[in-house]
């Protein structure tokens, strides 16, 4: 740093006369007031936010309900739906409290699923689940609730049977639960009976004709083709039939689970995997047996069990009256009568048969708080081990703590700049992440500036005048370099912005502020920190709490032992000639290291091991794939995703399982979008718009041809359309039941073609009927609410109507990698397309809305734009880092050669977690986009040290392991330290999110002081000083070595 040789130059506005920095003489006059004066500062920004948080909903993060690209066709698609779906429930309440009503309808006490418990059931024994002994475990577990006393006040009561009518009062009973072991455990069980029917179905021809029998007899409304067929049978083969039809029922109609357990689990079995073969029996066995269950194969080694527990309770009109009080009530049953005993029977030492897991949606947010609450003891212990870490390195317990609190002040300075002046209302949970980021970063930060003043007694009489010309070198040096990485990894992180994912920009923005305001708070808080460490804790002060004993805010301290102050000592030393050794570590950097990167054997042994590794790791770049299976949110191991898994991957599609929802919509148009910024306003994605819509009688017959052609049971509908038990196609058609009720409506005009049509006078007054007195069941389906719903009527007129099937291959529990979905949209897209051609313009404009509920379509998007933003993301963060680089360097080779290095980096990391076995998820392709931002601050320290160090090449490399090397070294161990603690979360991203940040954290370490610096060393230009013809002064040499004396480097080995 250039200073006047005789003490004396021209002020400026941020220098004195002898260009020192004003601010910084203030801080060394006034430590402990400018001190107080940032502390003052960072917590009055931390009021402003809590009182700007206070005003919220409660919850800061923001719901991740709109992560995605708003303007894709399928975000359109599926938003324009649900805020059309909104609007006419918010319409129709006005409607209601202006006419006095509301509440909703009253509901049979119970009658409704209001939540589950899933028993998941593994078999330890190659006998499969269908033992008797594994078979008496899931008895027992189940019967915790069946047989204890209460269960009948919370399950869910059963109203109707299969076929839709209603059950006498009197025999109303808790519905049965989907378990296999109400067949194990029958009334009664008649072997020769099934030894019988199956002897009769292992025949095909039989089969064929069995199965014409149940579509035409038990499936509702019957299968006219196989009706047909059935028809033209022989009188014998239909008697036969209807036997067979019989026998079986007789047997499965004892299927209660209340008798004793059957002598032979293996004949029930093999009776269940016949009727699997069976379309309008499959119903009964298929949710219950694994995939690899068959006639060929009756084991099963896992079975599933769901439990329902019903509502309203008594007392309360509906689901929806008082939902939080009916919630409590059920939870604090489960908690007092049956939690325990449910935590017994899944524990692995439970039993030697089988495993068993559980889920239930009613503790599902505790059990997830509960996760997340131990994952972030992960974050308390990085901050643990990074201020143990800092304080074995400096030395200072004082310095570490206000280390340590200007890292943690950061985040929510950076917070309320975030919210307060930028007003950006999008937090993402991602966002958090960032207390690792900035201990990693901050603590670097932290070593670079203490570096510098432990530098700062090399720098001779010039530097070390007093504090303030000292602490000027030190804020210069350290702030310039500080600055560069900052910046770049700031501009990495603001890469971000380039997504389409406002979640993701969210992240990129916030992290950018707090790694900023990381920077500030060095400069600043830390910086008086240091003043005051000089004062008072470098020497051994005479008080025992000196810093109440001693006055700050002099120009010298004088209650010290020593009469001389810690810069005085260093003056005295050079006056006297005295060595100030280098500490252990910037020696061996000055020395043994510089000397192995400067040797041509060690720069050969250098390229030959870096391209031995470089190669490959490109080749496993390159073997980077989309996932191909769903993505998990815990570890493998953990019950609950592990009982998860079995679920996903054991079992095949049921015709219990529910589908994801599709809907067909027609008289809803795209969305307004004017005016829409996520970061501004989270939940604003537009504004609802319907089309020119009116359900006419030829409208009405046209949806009804639509109901009806999804029915039609096409090879193509059956690939991805659900089958219901009956082996129909599932299709929701509130037309149906639209008809039914006018046809009761005496002062309703009926039309007499092949549909019972309305008059378009009469459509309001029918839809408001079945709103104002809905039957207890709709086509098929007992949420009756969520039938009518199809209708958009918003109190007053009918502006859309929809048709829900159900998909074949997705749930909404899961979610496909793109490739599966893909192929399933287009077939999604096509059937619209075809449907659209049913209804023309009878309703009014054309055109069909197509979409699913749970954003499947919408994920099959995000997971390509994950894939495309982490290649994106990552070249452009390459980018900014050569051109930040090129500025602050002024050098070409220099920004070349970083730039290669961070690439390097890029490479070595996603080749490791290639190798590791990782594919292109969500989780990994977010990691790499930000990937640039974590790979750039070691080689940007030692590229500007080298930058800003004289000589020849030689020294200039060895001055810059003697400036960075020890700071470079301190701050990888910080951020690997920092990792550490998230390799044991159990939540994937934050696990993947610790593997990723010290892999990087490695490899960008190894590629700068290795690779970067033999690249230097090879080909790094020489700069030498004004009047230098190729050596420096020996005299100046000596003094900024201090101990080092002007001979060749071997002597500081000596």
């Amino acid at each position: 740093i250039a200073m006047p040789s005789d003490g004396e130059g021209k002020a400026t506005f941020f220098s004195d006369e002898r260009n020192n920095l004003k601010i910084v003489n203030h801080v060394v006059r006034c430590p402990c007031c400018s001190c107080w004066a940032v502390i003052i500062i960072c917590l009055i920004m931390c009021v402003g936010l809590g009182g700007i948080l206070s005003g919220g909903d409660g919850i800061p993060i923001t719901d991740d309900a709109h992560a995605y690209d708003v303007y894709d066709i399928r975000s359109k698609d599926y938003d324009s739906y649900f805020l059309a779906f909104d609007a006419m429930a918010d319409a129709r309440a006005d409607s209601e409290r202006r006419e006095g009503e509301g509440g909703g309808r009253t509901q049979l006490q119970q009658e409704e699923a209001s939540g589950i418990i899933y028993w998941i059931y593994e078999a330890e024994t190659e006998g499969g689940m269908f033992t008797r002994e594994a078979v008496a475990d899931m008895h027992e577990a189940e019967g915790i609730m069946l047989r204890d006393k209460q269960w009948d006040e919370f399950c869910q009561l059963q109203y109707f049977n299969r076929t839709g009518a209603r059950i006498p009062d009197d025999d109303v009973k808790c519905r049965k639960p989907m378990s296999a072991v109400t067949m194990f455990y029958p009334d009664s069980w008649d072997s020769a009976m099934a030894k019988s029917v199956i002897a009769r179905l292992e025949d095909p021809a039989t089969r064929k004709l069995f199965t014409d029998v149940c579509l035409c007899i038990d499936a509702f409304p019957p299968v006219e083709v196989s009706c047909n067929t059935f028809a033209t049978y022989s009188p014998e083969d239909q008697s036969d039939m209807m036997e067979l039809r019989n026998d079986i029922e007789s047997i499965t109609s004892k299927w209660s689970g209340e008798g004793e357990l059957v002598q032979d689990p293996a004949e029930v079995a093999l009776f269940a995997a016949y009727m699997k073969l069976v379309p309008t029996r499959a119903y009964l066995s298929d949710f219950y047996f694994d995939k690899e269950f068959s006639v060929e194969n009756p084991v099963s080694m896992y079975s599933r069990t769901v439990l329902f527990f019903g509502g309203p309770h008594e007392g309360y009109k509906n689901v929806d009256d008082k939902e939080a009080d009916q919630e409590k009530e059920v939870k604090d049953y489960v908690m007092d009568n049956l939690y325990d005993d449910i935590q017994k029977v899944s524990k692995r030492s439970h039993s030697k048969e089988t495993n068993t897991f559980y889920f239930m949606t009613l503790l599902i947010f505790e059990v997830f708080l509960q996760i997340i609450l131990m994952d972030t003891m992960a974050a308390i212990g990085s901050v643990i081990l990074v201020f143990l870490y800092v304080w074995y390195m400096i030395g200072s317990l004082f310095l570490a703590l206000v280390g340590m609190a200007e890292i943690l002040l950061s985040i929510p300075c950076a917070w309320f700049l975030f919210r307060g002046i930028f007003q950006i209302e999008y937090f993402s949970g991602l966002n958090m992440l960032t207390i690792f980021i900035v201990c990693a970063i901050g603590a670097d930060d932290i070593f670079v500036f203490m570096d510098a003043y432990n530098q700062s007694k090399h720098k001779g009489p010039e530097v070390n005048q007093d504090l303030q010309t000292r602490m000027t070198w030190v804020w210069r040096k350290s702030g310039k370099a500080m600055a560069i990485t900052s910046a770049t990894t700031c501009m990495a992180f603001l890469c971000t912005c380039f997504s389409p994912i406002a979640g993701t920009r969210s992240f990129g923005i916030f992290a950018a502020l707090v790694i900023l305001w990381d920077y500030v708070l060095v400069m600043s808080l830390f910086c008086t920190a240091v003043v005051i460490y000089h004062n008072h804790f470098e020497r051994e002060p005479m008080c025992t709490i000196p810093i109440l004993k001693c006055g700050c805010c002099t120009k010298d301290c004088g209650c010290m032992k020593e009469e001389v102050s810690p810069t005085g000592q260093i003056m005295q030393s050079f006056h006297d000639g005295d060595e100030i050794p280098m500490s252990p570590v910037t020696k061996f950097f000055y020395t043994k290291f510089a000397d192995f990167i400067l040797s041509v054997k060690g720069r050969v042994i250098v390229l030959v091991l870096f391209l031995a590794w470089i190669i490959p790791a490109i080749i496993w770049v390159t073997k980077l794939e989309p996932t191909k299976t769903a993505e998990q949110f815990l570890s493998e191991d953990h019950p609950l995703q592990y009982g998860w898994n079995i679920i996903e991957r054991e079992f095949p599609s049921s015709t219990e399982d529910r589908g994801l929802p599709v809907f067909f919509s027609w008289g809803i148009a795209e969305l307004d979008q004017s005016g829409v910024n996520q970061l501004i306003d989270a939940n604003n994605v537009g504004k609802p718009r319907f089309k020119k819509f009116e359900m006419n009688p030829t409208c009405q017959e046209k949806i009804m041809k639509v109901c009806e052609d999804l029915e039609i049971p096409t090879p193509e509908r059956l690939e991805i359309l659900k089958r219901s038990g009956e082996g129909k196609v599932e299709v929701r058609c509130v037309m149906r039941e639209f008809h039914k009720r006018a046809q009761q409506m005496p002062d309703v005009v009926t039309g007499t073609g092949d549909y019972p049509t309305v008059a378009t006078a009469d459509v309001t007054k029918v839809v408001k009927d079945l709103y104002d007195n809905p039957p207890e069941r709709m086509d098929g389906v007992e949420l009756v609410a969520d039938m009518l719903v199809k209708f958009g009527f918003d109190g007053e007129e009918v502006k859309f109507v929809t048709v829900e099937v159900e998909s074949n291959e997705m749930n909404q529990w899961s979610s496909l990698p793109e490739d599966d979905v893909r192929p399933i949209y287009g077939q999604f897209m096509d059937l619209a397309t075809h449907l659209d051609g049913i209804v023309g313009d009878a309703c009014g404009e054309s055109g069909v809305l197509m979409t699913d509920e749970f954003q499947k379509f919408i994920f099959m998007n995000n997971q390509k734009i994950y894939r495309t933003s982490a290649v994106q993301g990552a070249c452009i963060g390459v980018a900014l880092a050569f051109a930040v680089l090129a500025l602050a360097t002024w050098s070409p080779i220099l920004s070349v050669l970083s730039t290669l290095s961070i690439l390097c980096t890029i490479m070595s990391v996603i080749g490791t977690v290639t190798m590791l076995g990782w594919s292109l998820g969500t989780v990994e392709a977010i990691l790499i986009s930000i990937l640039a931002g974590f790979s750039v601050d070691y080689v940007v320290h030692l590229a500007h040290a080298y930058a800003t160090s004289f000589g020849t090449t030689e020294e200039r490399i060895r001055e810059a392991f003697r400036e960075m090397g020890t700071p470079v070294l301190s701050g990888m161990l910080t951020s690997v330290l920092a990792s550490l603690p998230l390799f044991t979360c159990e939540i994937v991203f934050f696990a993947k999110f610790g593997t990723f940040l010290c892999f990087t954290i490695l490899w960008s370490w190894i590629f700068a002081n290795f690779g970067f610096m033999s690249l230097l060393a090879t080909v790094g230009p020489a700069k030498l000083k004004e009047g230098q013809e190729g050596q420096r002064n020996e005299e100046q040499k000596g003094q900024e070595m201090g101990a080092v004396s002007a001979a060749p480097p071997e002597s500081v080995q000596n």
